[in-house]
Formats: structure tokens, C-alpha cells, sequence
């Protein structure tokens, strides 16, 4: 799954809905326009580009709405959480942790995804790491985030090449602190997805020990609406719809041109190596698309794998969870 830093899809929407926020509302019922507030896309991306020439201030303006750069969230369980409490309105996120909120509490529809990511996300040793196949991670501890890609995706790579999962140690972690244990070698390996997997293999002496397509992994990234936002502006949803798909296929015709979209130089800024990996990784990538029929078989697919590795404890019928905003009037 792609996120701000790498792969700039991993961002929330937060579109204010007058019973949820205030203050936002309050400006939206008086002026006629609707505030869709979006975290800060960084340095990367064609919502950063968006931000710098005012293309989705643009869009939105057709249907009454406009962009308030905001915040962001790096993963999708706390956008989730703020979905919850009706805060948040739009995000996006991994199907294996937007099943792992579902069967929680289902206040969300998925209204686009994009197909999985699988060059850049995995399981990463470092390169002097005795650990040459997945067989070996037997005895070994590898570090994941709770319930959602990366415990799917070594979930996914045991049983694809038969390792019993009570034979590897799963150190479950926050994912700002994971870099720092891997790097320190407190844990064997990691299993994540390019956010973290591209700075780890260009900064920390690290390499793929098995990739999302080795592993065929169905960890697909999508986009949700929170239920409020869904009944009551459907036109803003699709004209953000519409932004995504025509945006995400112009990055990665030339994703190059989406990198250091503000500054070239200082933290946020990505070159050498890690700029020539996160470019590779977004060529192999595909633009934003409506959800279809396929596509909700491979999210049950997830969401029974999930029940069945005890991630989540009840079944999930995730195609009561989607909807198409295509044919919003």
C-alpha cells in the first residue's frame, strides 16, 4: 500500500459534514460551498502538484466544494478511528485494515481502489542477514503492525511457502518506531509495504526477502466515504472520484515528475537511491478505479484469510461495504 511519503495516495480526506464539525459546517452552510479538509501531501505526489497549482481547488469547485489542507494520517487505523467519531469523512487506506475497522464498527463504504502495490511492499532482512528464504524466518521474530498490511502480508508469505505460523515471532509495533528496531537488528525481519519498505532498502542496509507477487498478495489500497458524506454530498465523493483516477494515471505515466514537488532539498526531499526506487516502484503501480465485482471476490478472499489466521473473529461480507459513485447525479 502506497502512503504519503512514498506513494502519495496514502493520504485522508477529511470533508466537513455540518452534524460532525461545527465550525466547518457552520462555513458550509453559509456560503453554499462544502470544505473537503485534506492533510498536507507533502513534498511527493499529484495531490502535492494539486496543492501547488490549485488543480483540485479547481475540480471541486464544479460541485460547490473546495480543498482545506490539513493534517495527515500515516496509517489508516487512527483515519479510521477519526471516521468513527465523525471527524473524518474521506481516507484511504489497505483492505486489510479497512476489514480489520469493518468488523469493528462499519461506518465507511469503499468507493475506489487501486490495485495492489505489490513491487513495494514485502518482507525485508538485512543484507547480511543469514535469513535467505521464508522457510528460514522459522525461530525468527519479524515485525508487523497489528491487524492490518504487514501482518497480512507475513501472514500471507508463510503460508504461501508452508511455514507454520506458530514457528515465527510476531513483535507487533507502531509503525513510527518499526525503522529504528529493524534498523538496530532488535528484530529479524519486517514485513511492510514502500512508505517504509523504500527508505529501509536505500537507508538501512536492507533487502527484499520476498515480495507482494511472489506472495500473490490481494493487499489492494481504496478509498472510503464515511456513510454521512456518502447520503449527503454523493456528487463531491465522485468529483473527488473523478480527481484521483485522472491524477493517479498522470503519475504514473511520469512518476518522476511527481517527486521533490515543492522543494528539492532538506528531510522531505527524496534523492539518489531512495528517489530511483520509489520512481520504480510507482511505475509498476495502477491509477485509481471504481470497485468492481473482481475486486470485491479478492476483499472476501482477505477477509476470510483474516478470519481464518484469527486477525478478525466473526466473517465479513465486505460487498455490503461498497458503493459505486460513478453514477452520483
Amino acid at each position: 500500500m502506497r502512503v504519503r511519503a512514498v506513494l502519495p495516495l496514502v493520504l485522508a480526506l477529511t470533508l466537513p459534514f455540518t452534524a460532525a464539525c461545527g465550525s466547518s459546517g457552520d462555513e458550509a452552510g453559509a456560503s453554499g460551498t462544502v470544505v473537503v479538509r485534506i492533510p498536507d501531501p507533502g513534498n511527493d505526489g499529484y495531490l502535492a502538484a494539486a496543492k501547488k497549482d490549485g488543480s483540485f481547488d479547481a475540480a471541486l469547485k464544479k460541485v460547490h466544494a473546495r480543498v482545506q489542507w490539513a493534517g495527515d494520517f500515516p496509517t489508516f487505523a487512527p483515519a479510521a478511528q477519526a471516521i468513527n467519531s465523525g471527524s473524518l469523512d474521506l481516507a484511504i487506506g489497505s483492505i486489510t485494515s479497512a476489514i480489520a475497522a469493518l468488523s469493528v464498527k462499519p461506518s465507511f463504504k469503499i468507493f475506489a481502489v487501486i490495485p495492489p502495490d505489490r513491487a513495494g511492499e514485502g518482507i525485508i532482512v538485512k543484507n547480511g542477514s543469514p535469513i535467505k528464504s521464508v522457510a528460514d524466518l522459522a525461530g525468527r521474530s519479524v515485525a508487523v503492525g497489528k491487524g492490518g498490511s504487514s501482518e497480512y502480508l507475513l501472514l500471507k508469505a508463510l503460508e504461501t511457502f508452508n511455514v507454520p505460523v506458530d514457528k515465527v515471532k510476531r513483535v507487533y509495533l507502531p509503525p513510527g518506531e518499526t525503522a529504528a528496531v529493524f534498523g538496530s537488528g532488535k528484530v529479524d525481519a519486517w514485513a511492510t509495504f514502500s512508505t517504509f519498505l523504500a527508505p529501509a532498502v536505500t537507508g538501512l542496509d536492507a533487502r527484499i526477502l520476498v515480495d507482494g507477487g511472489q506472495i500473490k498478495s490481494d493487499n489492494y489500497a481504496l478509498w472510503v466515504a464515511s456513510n454521512k458524506v456518502l447520503d449527503a454530498h454523493p456528487d463531491v465523493v465522485k468529483a473527488v472520484f473523478g480527481f484521483l483516477k485522472e491524477g493517479s494515471a498522470k503519475e504514473i505515466a511520469d512518476p518522476a515528475a511527481y517527486q521533490n514537488v515543492f522543494t528539492s532539498t532538506g528531510p522531505q526531499a527524496a534523492s539518489g537511491a531512495l528517489k530511483d526506487k520509489l520512481v520504480a516502484i510507482r511505475e509498476q503501480g495502477e491509477p485509481v478505479k471504481n470497485v468492481e465485482q473482481a475486486d470485491v471476490t479478492r476483499f472476501d478472499s482477505v477477509a476470510k484469510f483474516f478470519l481464518d489466521q484469527k486477525v478478525i473473529t466473526a466473517p465479513l461480507e465486505v460487498a455490503q461495504y461498497t458503493v459505486d459513485v460513478s453514477a452520483a447525479s
